[in-house]
């Protein structure tokens, strides 16, 4: 029964609503809570074990078994450190652009350190279990469809950063979150996801603290 019920596409538009619709339009009235996101994420955990557990959903449908290690990790390391230059590249080209002052505000408090080890400790690794690892999975119960899959997390993943109000951290998210998507489809390693989305997230944040 509640496997019918989550395989229904009303349930899935109901489960947007309730970890993205609704989150997004609070912000338009509560701006300064963007700041709360990661605690949000960290809220939203607790609803996504609870699908995992009631769905039996596998750790190594979740990417936290993957078998082709090497593989994996040849295939994301090259596209992950040329995302690096390319971000140092880019950020120095259009510096104005590329800089979101919310950002900078938060990374200096308490420190470019402690913000940058967040990231990569627990920020990174939510983002990737959640939008990759649990919700591709979670999609997979309605359609087995790479394009739909990487279609839907790709656009779930703009979304969620929709309100820095940066065209260029957008479109980043866009080609990042499709990217990303195709790799846990072909490897299923959700490791590999969490260490390129680490890597490429701290390059940015440092280089935004740094001016």
């Amino acid at each position: 029964m509640l496997k019918r019920v989550f395989a229904s596409r009303i349930f899935l538009v109901m489960e947007t609503c309730y970890l993205l619709v609704f989150p997004l339009i609070l912000l338009q009235f509560k701006p300064d809570w963007i700041h709360l996101r990661l605690s949000v994420l960290i809220a939203s955990l607790i609803y996504v074990c609870s699908i995992i557990y009631t769905q039996r959903i596998t750790a190594k449908q979740l990417g936290l078994k993957p078998d082709d290690w090497c593989g994996s990790l040849k295939t994301i390391l090259p596209p992950t450190v040329f995302s690096l230059l390319l971000t140092f590249v880019v950020f120095n080209w259009f510096h104005d652009r590329f800089t979101i002052p919310l950002l900078i505000e938060e990374v200096k408090t308490p420190s470019v350190f402690l913000s940058v080890l967040i990231h990569i400790l627990v920020s990174a690794p939510l983002q990737e279990f959640i939008y990759r690892g649990y919700l591709i999975s979670r999609l997979e119960l309605i359609s087995p469809k790479p394009i739909f899959l990487k279609l839907y997390t790709a656009i779930f993943f703009i979304l969620i950063h929709t309100p820095f109000n940066n065209w260029l951290l957008t479109l980043s998210c866009l080609i990042l979150g499709w990217w990303w998507a195709g790799h846990f489809l072909k490897f299923r390693n959700i490791f590999a996801l969490m260490l390129s989305h680490a890597l490429i997230g701290s390059i940015y944040l440092i280089l935004i603290s740094l001016g």
